[in-house]
Parts: structure tokens; C-alpha cells; sequence
């Protein structure tokens, strides 16, 4: 009986919680609300370093069995000491991205097995090789600070 009320209680509560969450009504613009912060503003800064150039996280879907069976996900940055290769490597950034995701599913696909712990030497060699192809130097280093698996 407790657990009812209980549950009860917590919708009730999401129910009319949801109602202050509501979006702004659309501005002159044609959009809705206030503009979307920039792209720096929604990044958290790991480190205070100008050389550090954050990535947004990346993706790829694990499979086994024929089956979706979880997501892999990193969040990482580069090191860039040079200002020249750091202003490239911001402007080349959706190449890099796809570079990357890219080398993310075939880690997925061929080199990761299901259940077992992903291979952080192994993605991180595929990722600098990446960088490295994209920007078509050396001197970005690819820092990793998290691998997540997340299961279905």
C-alpha cells in the first residue's frame, strides 16, 4: 500500500512539474525562445590549457547476434601546442568527426567483442591515425578521458 502512494506521489508530481518546464513561447525571429548558446558555451572545460581542444562525444553502436546490443561512447580532446594546427583542426572539425565516428564503428564492428572491455590503446592509435590522415600532419594528440559502454 505504501508503494502506491508512493508511486502516486511521484507522478503526481512529474505530472504537474512537467507544466513549469514548458518551452517559451516563439520570438519575433520565427523561432523558439532565446537563441541556442554557442557551441564553446555548452562545452565544459577539463582543462584550462589553450592547447586542449575538447570533442563533442562520440558514438557507435555495438551489435551481437545480429542484435543492438549496447553504445559505445568517448568523450575525448586533442592537445594542439601549435596555434596554426589548432585554428585547422577547429575549422576542419565535422571532417574530423566523421573521421572519427567512422573509425569508432569499425572498432565496433571488427575489433570489439561483445561483453568484453574495449581496447583503449586500440581506439586511441585508430583515432590519432585519424587526426593525423585529416589534418595531414602530425602534432594534434589525441587525448582520451572516458570510454562508456552502455548496455540496451
Amino acid at each position: 500500500m505504501m508503494i502506491k502512494q508512493l508511486v502516486l506521489a511521484a507522478l503526481s508530481a512529474t505530472l504537474l512539474g512537467g507544466v513549469a518546464h514548458a518551452a517559451p513561447p516563439p520570438s519575433d525571429s520565427g523561432g523558439h525562445g532565446a537563441e541556442a548558446p554557442a557551441q564553446n558555451q555548452r562545452r565544459r572545460s577539463l582543462t584550462s590549457s589553450t592547447d586542449f581542444v575538447p570533442l563533442a562525444p562520440l558514438t557507435a553502436t555495438l551489435q551481437a547476434d545480429y542484435r543492438l546490443r549496447g553504445i559505445l561512447q568517448i568523450e575525448a580532446g586533442l592537445e594542439i601546442p601549435d596555434s596554426r594546427l589548432r585554428a585547422r583542426a577547429e575549422t576542419m572539425m565535422p571532417r574530423l568527426r566523421n573521421a572519427y565516428v567512422t573509425q569508432l564503428s569499425i572498432y565496433a564492428g571488427a575489433n570489439y567483442r561483445y561483453g568484453e572491455l574495449p581496447d583503449a590503446d586500440r581506439i586511441s592509435t585508430m583515432l590519432q591515425r585519424a587526426t593525423d590522415d585529416v589534418l595531414g600532419q602530425e602534432g594534434a594528440r589525441v587525448l582520451i578521458g572516458m570510454i562508456v559502454i552502455h548496455d540496451r
